[in-house]
């Protein structure tokens, strides 16, 4: 509500005011009252009224002095001039001095102070639109100018010197620091929202952090793209304890009111101190490159030095011998294998504080092993990635070594299920669905259906008798179908003798391999070795 302050010598008029319209019911508050200009100035310093409707003749301080000096010293409250002479010389004085209306007293009525009233509110609103535009645009060009500063846009030191100077940017002073601030998991907090609501989550997070800034003093600030927002620190101490206590003071709360207001973490790295406007351009893209260590150390982190990254051991290529075990894992269907080996791998990356290009370079080789054998299998790639999205595209929006390595497990484990027929999209009844989920885990080891229908809890008889309506093959025919089918890819990949392949594969008896072997293969083991042989190219 706007605040009103009634200023009136006469005792009676002023109640008169109180009383003579529902001053909340309209949206305004009476503040106070004044019996003469000069106990106005002191009431109008104390409360800092919207609107003030003073008497023009008045002792002490008349109203045409109170308003000349409301207009001098608060041009922001609007002033209404209050006569009882129908001269209106009194009224002419006031308006030329600043008042927005005038009131009559002899027809002074609840009409008549609410129009005025209205008036003086009106142009309250439009000059705090008008206000709100300019600050606005104002915000706007600061923030592009700090952008393109950062960004390495502009250059010319005498243009970033004019332009921060016209934009009241004092980031010419010195000693300086850069922080960048990226939101933990920003492409899945934003496709959470609809457009409209993501702008708001922004302009959110952007209020709470100007408002924290405002408060601490000493930096500006400016949106980037991908959720991420750099902060410019401007002292003009040179006091290093000083400067990084406040800055790290200045951090801590940005984080604590992202998580406590907001629910999001954040990664947040810092330069170092510079004394050079024109490093920071290059000052910004070490600090934004820091944030790649966001994929070793995970979320929620605080980064102050890169140098870690440049003294590790790197290595950009998986070994041949981890590619070949994965592979052999993913044919066999041994899901706890391929954790393993993944395990390995990712610990390695972990252990060496692999850089971040080189992570994305192994997670392609991993990809590409799981393309590699659709491929082989004529299985179509659209079916192993949710969604038709691009593998490679989707691998960058995962923003840890742990994220990236699931998602990659889930790759592979989608990809057994494909090779070994098992119907992801549930056109089987439960009974059947839950036995080819158990032969795909466990076709390697003595499994009978017996063992499976108990593990499942039905009749064997009766799951014998849906599996087959459901699959169009039978139990036993399903089971020797994919222990071939992996003794197959045993064969062409690799050099174990075909003896160990029999046990591998769930076989328990050499020659009734060889029987099954040629009754799905048409041809026995050895002719299928020699095949592969002859098929190699050279």
């Amino acid at each position: 509500m706007l605040k009103v302050l009634i200023v009136d010598d006469d005792f009676t008029a002023r109640s008169n005011f109180k009383t003579m319209i529902d001053w909340e019911k309209n949206g305004f508050e009476l503040c106070g009252e004044a019996a003469n200009g000069q106990n106005a100035i002191g009431m109008i310093k104390d409360n800092l009224p919207d609107i003030v409707i003073t008497d023009m003749n008045m002792p002490i301080l008349d109203g045409v002095a109170l308003i000349e000096y409301i207009g001098s010293n608060f041009p922001d409250i609007k002033s209404v001039a209050l006569s009882g002479y129908e001269d209106f010389q009194y009224v002419k004085e006031s308006l030329k001095n600043g008042a927005v209306d005038y009131l009559l007293k002899h027809k002074l009525d609840d009409i008549s102070l609410l129009k005025v009233l209205k008036t003086a509110s009106d142009k309250i609103s439009r000059e705090h639109k008008l206000m709100k535009q300019i600050v606005q645009s104002r915000e706007i060009l600061r923030q592009d100018f700090i952008r393109k500063l950062v960004l390495g846009d502009i250059c010319d030191m005498r243009v970033i010197k004019e332009k921060a100077k016209e934009l009241e940017l004092p980031i010419d002073r010195s000693p300086l620091m850069i922080v960048v601030i990226a939101i933990d998991d920003f492409k899945h907090i934003k496709k959470r929202f609809a457009e409209d609501k993501a702008s708001g989550f922004i302009s959110s997070l952007t209020d709470l952090t100007v408002e924290i800034l405002a408060d601490m003093g000493n930096a500006v600030m400016s949106e980037m793209d991908d959720g991420k927002f750099v902060i410019i620190f401007h002292f003009a101490v040179h006091s290093e304890l000083f400067i990084h206590n406040h800055v790290s003071t200045t951090v801590r709360r940005i984080r604590e009111s992202m998580k406590r207001y907001l629910n999001i973490t954040a990664c947040i790295s810092l330069s170092r101190l510079f004394y050079n406007i024109g490093e920071i351009s290059r000052l910004y893209k070490e600090v934004d490159e820091m944030l790649s260590e966001k994929i070793i150390t995970g979320k929620d982190q605080i980064f102050r030095e890169s140098a870690n990254l440049g003294n590790t051991v790197d290595f950009s290529n998986l070994d041949v011998k981890d590619e070949k075990q994965i592979m052999l894992a993913i044919k066999a269907g041994d899901i706890e294998k391929i954790n393993q080996y993944l395990d390995n791998i990712f610990d390695r990356i972990t252990e060496f504080r692999v850089s971040y290009k080189s992570v994305q370079m192994i997670c392609i080789e991993l990809i590409g092993i799981a393309n590699r054998i659709a491929r082989e299998s004529a299985i179509d790639i659209k079916e192993l990635y949710n969604n038709n999205k691009i593998p490679y595209e989707e691998m960058k929006k995962h923003e840890t070594i742990m994220d990236v390595k699931k998602w990659i497990g889930t790759i592979y484990q989608r990809l057994i299920t494909l090779l070994l027929g098992y119907n992801m999209h549930g056109k089987y009844t439960e009974p059947t669905n839950k036995a080819l989920e158990y032969l795909r885990k466990n076709y390697a080891n003595d499994v009978s259906l017996n063992q499976t229908a108990e593990y499942i809890g039905v009749n064997s008889s009766y799951l014998s008798r849906v599996f087959k309506e459901d699959y169009g093959m039978g139990f036993a025919e399903y089971l020797n179908s994919i222990r071939v089918k992996q003794a197959k890819y045993l064969i062409e990949r690799t050099d174990i003798k075909l003896k160990e392949i029999v046990k591998q594969v769930g076989f328990n008896n050499y020659t009734y391999f060889f029987k099954v072997f040629k009754m799905v293969a048409g041809i026995t083991p050895i002719e299928y070795k020699e095949k592969c042989k002859n098929d190699e190219p050279g």
